[in-house]
């Protein structure tokens, strides 16, 4: 083969700049909702009006009454790094903007039939609009027009058709946007919304400082019924936000909202955190409904590692995700869908150092932008109205006929076992039916879990060592975690140049792949910065030990050990659900009953 002959370099077509710029940021239609959408909200827009058409392939239209583009810099908003919101590298670190890029409108239109117009309130009832036709931008016109912007985007990826065959079907992509559009009105309190889907209303919520209306408005009675506010706060992180009762769930994560100092993320790590709140009360492959609102100071968050502003970057997000984990952990704990108002006094819901009443932010006239802190202000305004107006409420299952996780157990009265797996009870006319074997192995799994939390951890010394091998930076990772992982009872030393022996182990890992879960467990911590999935490891053994040693389902049990099940059920942790996540309790109402028997109809 002869050699190979070196090729001159050469500076690429800015419009070909421009089309590999849109593959980093432009990687579907919502990915073009999010950034003019953004860029609405940071022109301090009190009205933002998006129309779709085919899921966003055929057409995305983003119009808002903002502040608007004067007519010297419309030609300037569409070059590379073109920007008003940042000006020193400083200000990347100290963000109050949602886009900041400047890559999001040049990259839209080198890969579209793409139309920017906009006035000013100065130039207001006149304007200007630009259209870009394949990366080529066309004069400066002046228009008739209000204050604010209206950018169109039409034939998507027309200009780069490999990039179409990418996409899902049109019912998929518009989904997406949906789902965006809902998780911004549900920060921006003070904007009008409006989605439009071919031609169909979809979403329209009127600005409003009470954020009951917003949930009411985008989710309805039962979901609202649902939900329970959080709150915690640490000196360096604020978190407050909603979490639904664990049988309002569904099969897949589009309900889980996070805002990170009021930009709504996608981000691995936090859902992860949210799903770990939950451990042990949903089944594999369900998830909650979340409305989380994060504050952190802005030197501990980077949101410039993605393209598309959708993952973020902790300085410390081991602690990020304990804040979150815990703070979801220890309000289901309470049982809150149960016992009525929370307990004040005991400072997990404290009002400490929110400031007092003032009036959210709502319908504005002026032209001035809104400060960021100021919409921020006002989601947090209206979620303390929320918390300290808002009682806990009883849930609302989506199948009225039953409900799962309401009642007191010492209250139910035994009435006897149904198929040698259900225990019937009585409460106040309504039919409850108790799941003996996932009772017990709750029981079981909360004093194994004691035991192991409160003493130490028994482990089993090798008598034949185990050595194993790891790359290079996973050898870094290992060595970092090795402390810790010996006081989890695996004991991992150095043998050489990325070179380890296991010389023990805890007992209750005995009989697992041990260096297939250190190799797993590096993986993880090396891509997401936290120890999490041991935890996960010794939970599902201890739910397995749990499930393994308890009443199962066929065991006849006498009205005495019925009684006791039910006494233990009632101070046990988390005892509606087994920890796999099924039900223990299902309810149904006296009323349901005689819709049976045609007593009501």
């Amino acid at each position: 083969m002869p050699p190979a002959v070196p090729k001159p370099i050469q500076l690429l077509d800015e419009n070909l700049i421009h089309k590999i710029a849109a593959g980093e940021v432009v990687e579907r239609p919502v990915s073009v909702v999010k950034e003019l959408v953004e860029n609405a909200i940071d022109a301090g827009a009190t009205r933002i009006h998006v129309e779709i058409e085919k899921g966003g392939i055929a057409a995305i239209k983003v119009s808002d009454d903002g502040c608007g583009i004067p007519a010297q810099d419309l030609s300037l908003a569409l070059k590379r790094h073109a920007t008003s919101k940042i000006q020193a590298a400083e200000d990347l670190f100290s963000l109050k903007t949602l886009g900041f890029r400047g890559e999001a409108l040049p990259s839209i239109a080198a890969v579209s039939r793409f139309r920017l117009e906009s006035a000013t309130e100065s130039s207001a009832p006149l304007g200007t609009a630009i259209e870009v036709e394949e990366g080529r931008l066309g004069l400066i016109q002046e228009i008739g027009r209000p204050r604010g912007t209206t950018v169109t985007v039409r034939d998507l990826f027309y200009t780069v058709p490999a990039r179409l065959k990418f996409l899902k079907r049109p019912e998929t992509e518009w989904g997406h946007i949906q789902d965006l559009l809902t998780a911004l009105a549900l920060f921006h309190l003070d904007i009008e919304w409006r989605l439009d889907h071919n031609q169909k209303q979809t979403i329209f919520c009127p600005p409003t400082p009470d954020f009951r209306s917003r949930v009411l408005d985008l989710f309805g009675r039962q979901a609202f019924e649902a939900l329970y506010p959080v709150e915690r706060s640490t000196a360096e992180l604020k978190l407050r936000g909603l979490i639904s009762h664990p049988n309002f769930s569904q099969k897949s994560n589009r309900q889980i909202f996070v805002f990170v100092n009021g930009r709504f993320v996608q981000d691995r790590m936090v859902n992860h955190a949210v799903v770990s709140g939950y451990r042990g009360l949903l089944m594999t492959q369900q998830f909650p409904m979340v409305i989380l609102d994060l504050q952190v100071k802005p030197d501990w968050v980077d949101v410039n590692v993605h393209p598309t502003k959708r993952e973020v970057r902790f300085a410390n997000s081991q602690v990020v995700h304990h804040l979150i984990s815990e703070t979801l952990r220890r309000s289901l704990d309470t049982a809150p869908w149960r016992q009525g108002p929370r307990d004040e006094d005991s400072g997990f819901f404290s009002m400490e150092g929110l400031p007092e009443k003032a009036t959210a932010p709502g319908f504005r006239s002026d032209t001035a932008p809104r400060d960021r802190q100021e919409a921020q202000f006002g989601v947090q305004e209206a979620l303390s109205d929320f918390m300290a107006a808002t009682p806990a409420v009883p849930w609302s299952s989506t199948t009225p006929q039953a409900r799962v996780g309401t009642l007191s157990f010492i209250e139910l009265r035994v009435l006897g076992q149904l198929g040698a797996t259900y225990l019937v009870c009585d409460h106040r006319g309504s039919l409850v039916l108790i799941d003996q074997h996932a009772a017990h192995e709750r029981i079981g799994f909360e004093r194994l879990k004691k035991a192991h939390l409160t003493g130490t951890v028994a482990r089993q010394i090798l008598l034949h060592p185990i050595s194993f091998e790891l790359k290079e930076h996973e050898s870094r990772v290992l060595l970092d975690l090795a402390p810790r992982l010996e006081e989890l009872g695996l004991v991992v030393e150095c043998f050489g140049e990325n070179s380890f022996v296991l010389k023990a182990v805890p007992v209750l890992l005995q009989g697992c792949d041990e260096i297939s879960l250190i190799r797993d467990l590096v993986e993880q911590v090396e891509a997401e910065g936290r120890l999490q999935s041991l935890q996960d490891h010794l939970e599902h053994l201890l739910a397995t030990m749990a499930c393994h040693r308890q009443i199962r389902a066929g065991d006849r049990l006498h009205p005495e050990e019925m009684r006791s099940l039910l006494n233990e059920l009632e101070g046990t942790p988390r005892s509606y659900h087994c920890p796999h996540g099924r039900p223990v309790m299902v309810q149904v109402e006296a009323g349901e009953i005689e819709k049976w028997f045609k007593r009501v109809l």
